[in-house]
C-alpha cells in the first residue's frame, strides 16, 4: 500500500519471537523500512526500560508506547506524557487481585513494587524489565500515581474470577489477561487505539498513513485508527477478523513477512 510513513508495531507478540528474540530476518525488515522512509514505532506492555536495549538496537526514532500506552517515551526514555491511575481505583483494584489470590505487582514512577521478590514469575519479569523489584511491606501509603497494575497467579480459575469482577467494577481502569498466568490493569486511556492517536498527532500523519500490526484483542483499537492493519498468525480468529491482512505467526517470522509482503513490495522497497 502506498502513503504509509510509519508502521506501529506490539513489541513481544510481533516483533519478536515467542521467546523474545529479534531475528536477523526482522532486524533486517526494520532496516529497509527505513530505506523505504518508513518509520517504526513500538508499542509494549514491558515497562520502558525493558525497552531500552531493543530501541538502542533498532534505532528507534519515534515516540515509544509502554505498559500498553499508558507511558508515553521518547527513545531516550525520557516521558513525553502517561495516564496514571486514580489512586482510589488502584486500592480497589488491588484488594480484588489479594482477594482472589493473586500477587500483586505495582508499577510507578521508576518503581516496581511487590510485596515478595523470590518467585520465579519475579525473576522472569525482572529479566525482561531489566531492574530490580522494590519490596513494600504494604500498599497503603505507598501506591500513587500507579501506571499499571499485575495480579499474577498460576491458579487460572481465581484468575479469571478476579478478571471478571473487576471488569465489573469500575470505570476508572481498564483490565485484561493477555497471557494466561496475568491481569494487567490500566488506565482507560492506555489502549492502543489511544496510542495511534496521539503517535498520528505528533507525527503530523494522518491515520492513513500508518499501518499497524499487533495480536491482541486491543490491538482491533488501533487497527481501526491506521490506513492498513495486520494481524499476526497466532492471533484469535477475532482479532484476525479485524485487519486488512494476516501474516504468519510470530514463531514464524510473521512480523518480517508482513513487511516484506504489504509494505515493502508497494512502497519501492522490495527487492
Amino acid at each position: 500500500m502506498t502513503g504509509i510513513r510509519v508502521l506501529l508495531a506490539d513489541v513481544d507478540g510481533a516483533l519478536l519471537t515467542p521467546d523474545g528474540v529479534l531475528t536477523p530476518r526482522a532486524e533486517q525488515a526494520v532496516s529497509r523500512l527505513r530505506d523505504a522512509g518508513i518509520d517504526l514505532a513500538l508499542m509494549s506492555r514491558r515497562s520502558p526500560r525493558g525497552l531500552r536495549v531493543l530501541l538502542g538496537r533498532l534505532g528507534i526514532a519515534t515516540p515509544v508506547a509502554a505498559f500498553g500506552g499508558a507511558v508515553l517515551v521518547r527513545p531516550d526514555l525520557s516521558v513525553i506524557e502517561q495516564h496514571p491511575m486514580d489512586n482510589g481505583a488502584a486500592a480497589v483494584v488491588i484488594a480484588t487481585l489479594e482477594r482472589h489470590g493473586a500477587a500483586v505487582w505495582v508499577y510507578q514512577g521508576d518503581d516496581w513494587l511487590v510485596r515478595r521478590a523470590g518467585t520465579p514469575h519475579v525473576a522472569r519479569e525482572q529479566a525482561v524489565a531489566q531492574c530490580v523489584p522494590k519490596v513494600v511491606e504494604r500498599w497503603e501509603g505507598v501506591v500513587d500515581s500507579a501506571v499499571k497494575i499485575v495480579g499474577v497467579s498460576d491458579d487460572a480459575e481465581g484468575l479469571e474470577r478476579g478478571e471478571s469482577d473487576l471488569q465489573g467494577a469500575c470505570a476508572f481502569f481498564s483490565a485484561s489477561r493477555p497471557v494466561p498466568h496475568c491481569i494487567e490493569v490500566v488506565h482507560p486511556r492506555a489502549n492502543s487505539g489511544e496510542v495511534a492517536r496521539t503517535l498520528s498527532a505528533r507525527l503530523g500523519l494522518s491515520g492513513a498513513a500508518m499501518a499497524t500490526i499487533g495480536e491482541l484483542p486491543d490491538h482491533v483499537l488501533m487497527f481501526r485508527e491506521s490506513g492498513l492493519s495486520i494481524a499476526m498468525g497466532q492471533a484469535r480468529a477475532v482479532v484476525q477478523r479485524q485487519a486488512h491482512f494476516i501474516t504468519l505467526s510470530n514463531a514464524d517470522e510473521g512480523f518480517a513477512h508482513a513487511v516484506e509482503t504489504w509494505l515493502l513490495a508497494t512502497s519501492g522497497g522490495g527487492q
